[in-house]
């Protein structure tokens, strides 16, 4: 790639995705990034393009999808960037293949592929850039996971296993348990004012991965919103990785959990200078057009 010269994307029309922008990593991820990338710029056309960007949507066949033959700009052209839950890749011709979910985290241990595959994480999207975060925070601790009484999904039993751990022996404090808002692709794109406000009144915000990958929204939101991050320690490499006890703060164990809860409750200068820390080194290095620079990258090696 050349310096200084504007490195052009066609990310190929999906009808549902240009008229409900407030969906999918296609809009909040990809589109986003490279508008606000300083070196790249978003084109109408494959003729125009240097490269092709395509997420998960444009390879599953599904009719709400891309509803042209991807397989026509494979090549040394197409990018895949697959931010789907499922473990499989897609059968796609491509110059590089980004996967999210790339981890067997009941084994934490990367899974085999018969292909070169570039790991890839989420990131801050751009309207949650902007928060005040020097806010009254008002609940010591939150986790916004279901019950395993209120199970509507599989592969979720760890997150409901957190928080219930945590309902069990912290509700002397001040906490919060449960969805608020909306879960799913609607949660993740719509995030509602009742989230956000609690977001940014908690002191610490525990997540959890799923049970068989790695990678949420949450994990970002929680840094742009100041609190601190309490999360099961995760093995996906990332580029400028968040760094334990200085951005955030990892456990293994539901035990290992609750000391940490305990210990950081009580030490209010380590939690707030670790939440100062992981907000302002997530803004710093993992925004959209962040992830686009990972992608450009690898194009340029």
């Amino acid at each position: 790639l050349n310096e200084g010269i504007m490195i052009k994307i066609w990310i190929p029309p999906i009808e549902q995705f240009d008229i409900e922008t407030n969906k999918g990593e296609l809009n909040h991820i990809l589109k986003d990034g490279v508008r606000l990338n300083s070196r790249t710029k978003l084109v109408d056309s494959f003729e125009e393009c240097d490269f092709v960007f395509a997420d998960f949507r444009h390879l599953t066949g599904n009719p709400k999808g891309y509803q042209g033959n991807i397989s026509d700009w494979s090549g040394d052209k197409l990018i895949v960037v697959d931010y789907s839950d499922r473990a499989e890749l897609y059968d796609v011709d491509c110059l590089h293949y980004f996967k999210r979910s790339s981890v067997w985290k009941g084994e934490d241990k990367f899974r085999s592929y018969p292909r070169e595959v570039r790991p890839i994480s989420y990131c801050i999207k751009n309207d949650w850039l902007d928060f005040d975060v020097d806010t009254e925070r008002d609940i010591d601790i939150s986790v916004f996971f279901r019950r395993e009484s209120e199970r509507n999904k599989v592969g979720m039993v760890r997150r409901e296993m957190v928080a219930e751990f945590v309902e069990n022996n912290f509700s002397h404090k001040n906490i919060h348990v449960g969805i608020v808002n909306s879960d799913g692709e609607a949660g993740r794109m719509n995030a509602g004012d009742e989230y956000i406000d609690k977001m940014l009144r908690s002191k610490i915000v525990v997540n959890c991965n799923p049970d068989l990958w790695e990678g949420d929204y949450r994990l970002f939101e929680t840094f742009s919103c100041g609190a601190m991050v309490i999360v099961d320690k995760m093995i996906t490499p990332a580029v400028n990785p968040f760094q334990h006890r200085k951005h955030l703060v990892y456990y293994e164990t539901l035990e290992q959990l609750g000391s940490q809860i305990e210990y950081y409750l009580e030490s209010d200068l380590d939690r707030e200078s670790i939440a100062k820390n992981g907000y302002k080194y997530s803004h710093k290095y993992h925004k959209t057009s962040d992830r686009i620079d990972e992608i450009l990258e690898v194009i340029g090696r």
